[in-house]
């Protein structure tokens, strides 16, 4: 499985303002950056979004994608995510205010988008792969993925503060062997990430272990002005088998 965090800066840096996960070039997670690829040719090979929920940083670049690869015809990006947020997306986004209302477009032969609700612990396998929908704790419904290749899984807890039941569901796929995790407050702001539903490093470090096993540990959605100052506190913590992620890196599991 190939996956790679979408940068969101020009020049690319390690700081990261906005989320999209690209797994095996046809299948993103979160639309923050993944509309805003130089190369258009590799937007045209996304054909499935998931979206974790629905804050700013995980949908800011949707419209841009699904302008940028529209074709007339039936075919057309997979739009999946909870009912909700499809509703959220389609009623805050796509409303002819804010962007065209392309669900309205899509009702013939000519897509533009296909919205698909998926539920929790409700696995759907799309491009060869099963990716199960799991529940984390966030400051609104979201949900986190554990993407199966049927040779090695990976887990996107997205954006949560403390949580049990996605360790739970995570714990019993035998294949597990690496996390992206996020830690987006510094030790200081322990109460702002636990108000809004992140981690720190002390409710990081403590989180992991309910997994209860190895496994590869990499740091995402460090608030770009703290970067520093949590890649300090996380690595003093001494936790085996953690990195960083590095965007725009290409990651073979």
């Amino acid at each position: 499985m190939k996956v790679e965090l979408l940068p969101s800066s020009v020049p690319v840096s390690d700081s990261q303002f906005l989320v999209s996960f690209l797994v095996n070039d046809v299948l993103a997670i979160d639309a923050g950056s993944v509309g805003l690829m130089a190369d258009l040719s590799r937007q045209e090979r996304v054909r499935h979004v998931f979206l974790t929920h629905e804050h700013v940083d995980h949908i800011a670049s949707l419209p841009i994608l699904l302008e940028n690869v529209y074709r007339p015809g039936n075919e057309c990006v997979e739009l999946l995510g909870s009912a909700d947020v499809l509703e959220f997306i389609h009623r805050d986004v796509f409303n002819g205010r804010v962007w065209p209302d392309f669900f309205a477009l899509s009702t013939g032969p000519d897509r533009f988008v296909h919205g698909t609700p998926i539920r929790v612990l409700e696995p759907v396998i799309r491009a060869g792969m099963t990716i199960t929908p799991l529940p984390v704790s966030h400051g609104v419904d979201a949900i986190g993925l554990l993407v199966d290749d049927g040779t090695t899984a990976v887990a996107f807890p997205s954006d949560t503060g403390p949580t049990d039941a996605f360790w739970r569901h995570a714990a019993a796929c035998p294949r597990l062997a690496v996390v992206f995790m996020e830690c987006s407050f510094p030790e200081s702001l322990r109460e702002l990430a636990a108000a809004t539903g992140h981690h720190c490093p002390s409710t990081f470090a403590a989180e992991i272990r309910k997994l209860g096993r190895d496994a590869r540990w990499i740091v995402v959605h460090r608030k770009a002005r703290y970067a520093a100052e949590i890649a300090r506190e996380l690595s003093a913590l001494d936790i085996p088998n953690l990195e960083f992620v590095v965007p725009g890196h290409a990651y073979e599991f």
